[in-house]
């Protein structure tokens, strides 16, 4: 799911969040089967977590950005099995998603051994594939989830003077990119050419760089303030 988020306040963590940084990815929210346990563990790391909260269908709990390089992160679990978290609400199996997935969410850092190491340590999740991307300049670490269909990528800039590196500047560590599987690259072009999109790069763009993936990032000016890339995967055994 993608929440759309509105502070309805003057004096909120979203309404201090939104001056800071503008419209921009807030926050992202992990399920887990062992909210107890998970609780305890990151409380013996030091994790600062900044609300709890128990309700007959859910526990969940805020873990501060300080504590994330700077993502801002909720843990939630299901109590009850015949609750639907998060409600869809009666319309959403008549939607037609041009998207397959929500497969990765990316936090930039600025010291990528110290964030695996610390992402790591909270969740028990480690680093499958490790790589630089010479056209972004940017180091990656690829962390799958418990599905192993979903993924955290930490990244830290190789060099100055890239977007990457401005936005560490700028707003300091934190989540820079999230990233869609989509079936068809082409027919999402033309998607979005329909509605004027404004890109970053695709293979439309002078600067685009073929991979084992045929992409699309899309400007954060058009989308909320959310970096978005979307990708088709072309070679069935890349994971």
């Amino acid at each position: 799911f993608v929440e759309l988020l509105q502070p309805t306040g003057d004096d909120g963590a979203g309404k201090r969040f939104l001056d800071r940084k503008g419209e921009a990815p807030y926050m992202l929210i992990f399920e887990t089967k062992g909210f107890d346990c998970l609780l305890a563990h990151l409380k013996s790391l030091d994790v600062r977590i900044t609300g709890e909260r128990q309700g007959p269908e859910t526990k969940a709990a805020f873990i501060h950005p300080s504590s994330a390089n700077g993502a801002f992160l909720e843990i939630i679990e299901v109590t009850t099995p015949d609750n639907t978290w998060p409600a869809g609400g009666p319309d959403w199996a008549k939607s037609k998603p041009l998207t397959r997935q929500l497969r990765q969410a990316a936090v930039l850092v600025k010291d990528l051994d110290q964030a695996t190491q610390r992402w790591g340590e909270m969740f028990g999740i480690q680093p499958t594939k490790r790589f630089q991307v010479s056209f972004t300049d940017l180091e990656i670490a690829i962390m799958p989830l418990g599905d192993g269909e979903t993924f955290i990528e930490l990244a830290q800039p190789t060099s100055n003077g890239t977007t990457s590196a401005r936005f560490l500047e700028k707003y300091g560590e934190g989540i820079y990119l999230t990233i869609y599987q989509i079936e068809d690259s082409l027919a999402m072009d033309a998607h979005l050419e329909g509605l004027d999109a404004r890109y970053t790069t695709s293979r439309k763009t002078a600067n685009y760089t073929g991979t084992a993936f045929n992409s699309i990032w899309i400007h954060p000016g058009y989308m909320k303030g959310a970096f978005t890339q979307l990708s088709q995967v072309l070679d069935p055994a890349n994971p």
